[in-house]
C-alpha cells in the first residue's frame, strides 16, 4: 500500500504479497525474514522441496513455499497461476560456473543465462500482468558484471545481461518498478562453499580487500532490497551493496 503524505509517498510492505525466488538460504532467507517482520505475506521458492519447506517453517506461520526451477517457463507460469496475489518479486537465482573460455561450452553459458536472466524474464512475463501498478521487481546481479574474473566468463555475461534486462523492463513494464541489486562479498553458505575448507582464513583475507574492512552480512542486503521495494521513485538502477569493493 502507498500512503500519501505532505512529503510525498511512503510505501509499506504490511499485507503485501512478496515472492522471493531463491529465498531458502543466505541473502534470500534474510530478505524473507525482514519482509515477514515488516508484515508482508511471503512465499519463498527454490529448487529443493525439502529446503523450501524448512525455510518456510523457520520463517514462521503463514509463510508459503514452492519448489520449482525458475528458469523453466512452464513451471514458472504454473506457479504464478497458483498464487492468490502477487505485489512484488525478489530474485536471488543465479549460477557462477567456472571454466576457461576454451572449456566453457554452450551448456555452461546457457545454464548461467537461464538461472539468472531467463528466470528474470519469466518473472516479468508471467507475474507482471497480475501485479498492481505500484508493484516492483528486484533481481540479484553480481560484481562480475563490472569486474569479471578469469575463468568465469559465463557468469560475468549473465550478470551483465541481467542488469541490461532490468533497464529494459523498467521502461517496458512501467509504472511497475524494476531494479537490480549487486552484492559484494557476503557471509553466506554459497561463499563458504566457493572458498573451500579454509573458508575462515580466506574470508579474513577477502575482507582486507574491501574498503570497509569486512564482508557483508545478509541482513544488509535485505535492507537494500526493502529500499528498492518501497521507494516509489526508483527504477531501472543497479544498486551496489559491496562495501566499496569496486572502488579498488
Amino acid at each position: 500500500m502507498v500512503v500519501l503524505t505532505d512529503r510525498g509517498t511512503i510505501m509499506t510492505l504490511a499485507k503485501r504479497h512478496v515472492v522471493i525466488l531463491g529465498g531458502t538460504s543466505g541473502m534470500g532467507l534474510a530478505t524473507a525474514r525482514l519482509l515477514v517482520d515488516e508484515g508482508a505475506h511471503v512465499v519463498v521458492t527454490g529448487r529443493d522441496r525439502d529446503k523450501t519447506n524448512r525455510a518456510a517453517l523457520e520463517l514462521g506461520p503463514g509463510v508459503g513455499s514452492a519448489a520449482f526451477d525458475a528458469g523453466d517457463a512452464d513451471a514458472f507460469s504454473s506457479f504464478v497461476d497458483s498464487l492468490d496475489a502477487v505485489d512484488h518479486i525478489v530474485s536471488f537465482t543465479g549460477l557462477q560456473p567456472a571454466a576457461p573460455v576454451g572449456d566453457a561450452d554452450h551448456y555452461m553459458f546457457a545454464s548461467a543465462f537461464d538461472a539468472r536472466v531467463w528466470a528474470a524474464r519469466n518473472a516479468c512475463a508471467f507475474a507482471a500482468p497480475r501485479m498492481p501498478s505500484d508493484g516492483a521487481f528486484v533481481f540479484c546481479s553480481g560484481l562480475s558484471a563490472a569486474r569479471p574474473r578469469a575463468g568465469r566468463s559465463a557468469g560475468a555475461v549473465a550478470t551483465a545481461a541481467l542488469e541490461s534486462l532490468c533497464r529494459a523492463m523498467a521502461v517496458e513494464l512501467a509504472p511497475l518498478r524494476v531494479n537490480a541489486i549487486c552484492p559484494g562479498p557476503f557471509e553466506t553458505e554459497v561463499l563458504r562453499r566457493a572458498l573451500g575448507p579454509d573458508a575462515d582464513a580466506r574470508i579474513v583475507q577477502l575482507a582486507k580487500n574491501v574498503p570497509l574492512g569486512r564482508i557483508g552480512q545478509p541482513r544488509e542486503i535485505a535492507h537494500a532490497v526493502q529500499f528498492l521495494l518501497t521507494n516509489t521513485y526508483t527504477t531501472g538502477i543497479t544498486l551496489r551493496v559491496d562495501g566499496g569493493t569496486l572502488l579498488i
